[in-house]
């Protein structure tokens, strides 16, 4: 069930999509993966972080591409199905959906980490029960619907991000001021050598993630051949930055050892650097923990909003039980979607560690990014006119790919034993039930397309009425800010 982008209001210019790459991009995950970067490489790190914006980059082109092609939503599933057809639709989609439901559950571990060094001494089944919490107050709020609480999301967008502008500016103050001490903590600058470099590029990546949420509203910005490969370089450029900054931070505040084996690096960095010019530890933690609370909690809402949003358009078109496209009567919310995701971040949580989930996350999404880059290659072969106007395209289309590969198979054996295993069993669930599903979507849209023409020839003696009733509302309406204003 494709949504026409083309009725939709081109609203959004330059500085928004800009913002808004920017802001699916930054999130909570580099609260925790900076440990995981110290784990593998030590100071090395910082090369990683370079690459994974690289890679990061290269394949958000793809996204581009297709999205300045193709504005409907479904992101991958939708791309692939238009490029390929119904089957290759499908293994897109199951891969991005497998990928984004299995990282439900790093909301939750995150949120638990900062709470307990916000609040240390807090037993174990307090920090259990405030993930819960979690879970239950954001699949609610995804239940009642987004629009009353747009305000909200707009100042926890905010809200997140000064936390981490305030621990860069912190931290290169700290590396001026105390530059021996700095330096130190960057000696030797591969402690562990090279080997875990495809290792670490895996977490690291997943701190990039979130760009395909991004392009989503193609059919909503101006200019949408220009301004989605000028957004998106921008936005990539600077989230880059940005992340560059705070790995940097956190290499010269501490020791590699200690980010390494700490659940809550940059409240650590932060601890270490108020304390090296005199301040109290403590409350550099507390103020670093705060902000990935409110982080975490930010980014889960919209994440939370995605996956359920994708798996009513998989469910619509058939390719996921029926159950999936069914909307709340009230809300008209898709709360078959909810309360699974719900409960997958509930289990997950309970049974999974932080680095085990990225990993198998990164794997699916791989296999969802080399299905879009390949689309892209084909719809710009279909629709030259409508390719991006960059010199190299076809080869960064073709990096982008190879870029994908590169990430899924840089994940453990085990994980990618158990990835493959699952995108088996989508495609014979596919081959047994898909059928019966897509039967069913049809005969739902085929339903509501009745009911649409049956009321156009049984009543379209209201039309004219109803439109003549619009303008007069419009027109009080504006009367009434007119002397509101005067």
């Amino acid at each position: 069930m494709a949504t026409d982008g083309a009725r939709l209001r081109p609203d959004l210019g330059r500085v928004d999509f800009t913002l808004l790459v920017i802001g699916a991009v930054v999130g909570a995950d580099v609260y925790v993966v900076a440990a995981m970067g110290a784990g593998f490489l030590g100071p090395a790190q910082l090369v990683a972080w370079v690459a994974a914006g690289v890679l990061a980059a290269l394949i958000a082109l793809t996204f581009v591409q297709c999205a300045a092609i193709d504005s409907n939503v479904g992101g991958s599933y939708t791309y692939a199905r238009a490029a390929f057809g119904p089957l290759a639709g499908f293994l897109a989609g199951w891969a991005l959906y497998a990928g984004e439901w299995v990282a439900l559950p790093i909301f939750p571990l995150a949120f638990g980490n900062y709470l307990e060094r916000l609040a240390p001494g807090l037993p174990h089944p307090a920090v259990v029960l405030a993930e819960v919490a979690l879970i239950a107050a954001v699949t609610g709020s995804n239940f009642a619907g987004v629009r009353k609480g747009a305000r909200v999301n707009d100042l926890l967008t905010v809200a997140k991000l000064v936390p981490l502008a305030l621990l860069i500016a912190l931290g290169l103050a700290f590396a001026f001021f105390r530059h021996g001490q700095a330096t130190g903590h960057l000696h030797p600058f591969a402690p562990l050598g090279w080997g875990g470099f495809g290792s670490a590029i895996v977490p690291i990546f997943w701190a990039y993630a979130g760009f395909e949420l991004a392009v989503l509203p193609a059919a909503e910005v101006r200019s949408p051949e220009r301004t989605l490969p000028q957004g998106l370089i921008v936005g990539m450029v600077i989230a880059t930055i940005f992340y560059l900054l705070t790995a940097f931070t956190v290499v010269v505040a501490i020791p590699w050892q200690e980010a390494a084996s700490s659940s809550s690096p940059l409240a650590a960095a932060m601890s270490a650097i108020f304390e090296g010019f005199g301040g109290s530890g403590r409350a550099g933690a507390a103020i670093m923990s705060v902000g990935a609370l409110i982080s975490i909690v930010g980014v889960y809402e919209a994440f939370t909003l995605g996956v359920a949003r994708l798996s009513f358009a998989l469910g619509a078109d058939g390719l996921f039980p029926p159950a999936f496209a069914r909307v709340h009567p009230k809300y008209g919310t898709p709360y078959v979607g909810l309360a699974f995701q719900a409960a997958a971040a509930l289990l997950g949580a309970t049974l999974f560690d932080l680095r085990g989930l990225i990993t198998i996350a990164v794997f699916f999404l791989g296999i969802a990014y080399l299905a879009t880059a390949l689309a892209a290659l084909r719809l710009v072969t279909r629709n030259p006119d409508r390719a991006l106007r960059l010199p190299g395209l076809r080869a960064a289309l073709v990096l982008a790919g190879a870029s994908a590969v590169y990430l899924a198979s840089q994940a453990p054996h085990r994980q990618i034993a158990i990835g493959t295993g699952v995108m088996l069993l989508g495609l014979v669930v596919y081959m047994l039930r898909g059928a019966q599903w897509r039967r069913i979507a049809e005969e739902l849209h085929t339903g509501e397309r009745a009911a649409v023409r049956w009321t156009e020839h049984h009543y379209h003696w209201l039309q004219a009425p109803a439109r003549r009733l619009r303008r007069a509302v419009w027109h009080a309406r504006s009367a009434g800010r007119s002397r509101h204003d005067a």
